[in-house]
């Protein structure tokens, strides 16, 4: 018979540390290390900016001061506290175990003991971790995990919306087209459709009119600014399938009211390569020749990438076969699984910051089996994290959105 042991773990040097770290810093940007990582953030910390230009003068016996003035600012990590909470019945614990846990086909008895408390912390981990990972970069607005009442902005929507970034729009005729009708089934109506194709993302802005995504409830969000999955109907039609958002959970799109007009915005393989070639041309030299630096693009984008490689390979035997590589003249491309459509970043590691405060009291994972005191069979489990994220230098990074 399946043996099980269950510890009343917490976080404070306890057997369950580990996934308290694997929670904040195991997101998939942070393990690919394109995020610095601050530990013990308690409160406030001060990221101090400094920059100055260098001038070259004549030899001199006298100490001549170049004359400029360094330019001091700070950056700011204030950390936001935020908890997750799942309590779950004994019995249907211990029984999605033993599902695990027999070999296929067999009903022998595990063999050996197994602590279930970790056993319950590893169901969620995964999805904590994308949770986080949304967290950081699209901010609490755009994470539907996310319903704490703290503001959480996120990097991407701090730098839209940051002074001295250098910030490029995808409003140009090889990459937008307008829309003279939406129509409340999420039917889009363009001079033409030629240059899109089933699955491509578009971003829709400039909305005229009161349609509104339904998809998560009957009073809807407001169109502007959301992204969405493609079917191609007609030459001059396509239908908003699924929002970018829903990609995980695969719910249909639903809509309310119509437009009359919009920006369709887009990045797909009939116009990757010359988004990709304007990025490179107006990226900082000086920034992207460090090790560090990075080009983050979204999933659909890296495919739309891979798909023109493969298509520009003429007599290539194994050209839509073969894994491509994804950098773009010598510039390493991050492909973003959680991330924003439609969007690039041009930027340092060591410009973007996370931080956590992994020792503090206010970073807690438990796990607890409430019937030894309050006779209820259950399981309940709380974790308690901590994170703040911001850059530092705002003119080192680049920014192209819809």
């Amino acid at each position: 018979m399946a043996q099980f042991t269950f510890t009343n773990n917490t976080y404070a040097g306890e057997a369950l540390a580990g996934f308290m770290a694997s929670t904040l810093l195991e997101a998939d940007s942070v393990k690919r290390g394109l995020l610095t990582v601050i530990n013990d953030v308690k409160a406030r910390k001060v990221i101090l900016d400094v920059d100055d230009d260098v001038v070259l003068q004549d030899p001199s016996g006298i100490f001549h001061d170049q004359g400029t003035t360094a330019q001091q600012t700070e950056s700011y990590l204030d950390p936001v506290i935020y908890e997750f909470m799942k309590q779950e019945q004994w019995d249907k614990l211990a029984q999605s175990w033993e599902a695990q846990s027999l070999k296929p086909g067999a009903f022998m008895d595990y063999e050996g003991i197994v602590d279930l408390s970790d056993f319950m912390v590893q169901r969620y981990l995964t999805k904590i971790q994308v949770a986080n990972e949304r967290l950081y970069w699209l901010g609490k607005g755009s994470t539907k995990e996310a319903t704490f009442s703290a503001a959480f902005p996120g990097l991407l929507p701090t730098i839209a919306a940051a002074g001295g970034v250098y910030k490029v729009g995808l409003g140009k005729p090889g990459t937008s087209m307008s829309a003279t009708a939406i129509s409340s089934l999420g039917v889009v109506t363009v001079a033409d459709t030629s240059t899109l194709a089933d699955g491509d993302v578009v971003t829709i802005t400039q909305v005229t009119g009161t349609s509104k995504d339904t998809t998560n409830g009957a009073s809807g969000i407001d169109l502007p600014g959301q992204s969405y999955f493609i079917q191609v109907l007609t030459s001059t039609t396509f239908k908003l399938v699924r929002n970018y958002n829903e990609v995980n959970s695969r719910k249909p799109a639903t809509f309310l009211n119509t437009s009359s007009g919009a920006t369709i915005s887009y990045i797909n393989v009939s116009n990757v390569l010359q988004v990709l070639g304007s990025v490179y041309a107006q990226l900082d030299p000086a920034d992207r020749i460090q090790t560090d630096f990075n080009l983050q693009i979204p999933l659909h984008v890296g495919y739309a990438y891979a798909q023109a490689q493969a298509n520009k390979a003429l007599n290539v035997i194994n050209a839509f076969t073969d894994m491509k590589k994804m950098d773009y003249l010598g510039i390493p491309l991050q492909i973003m699984n959680h991330w924003q459509a439609n969007t690039i970043l041009g930027a340092r590691s060591s410009n973007l910051f996370l931080g956590v405060d992994l020792l503090g009291d206010a970073s807690e994972l438990s796990t607890v089996y409430m019937k030894p005191y309050t006779n209820d069979n259950v399981v309940r489990m709380k974790a308690r994290m901590k994170a703040a994220v911001n850059f530092k230098f705002a003119n080192e990074l680049f920014y192209l959105s819809a």
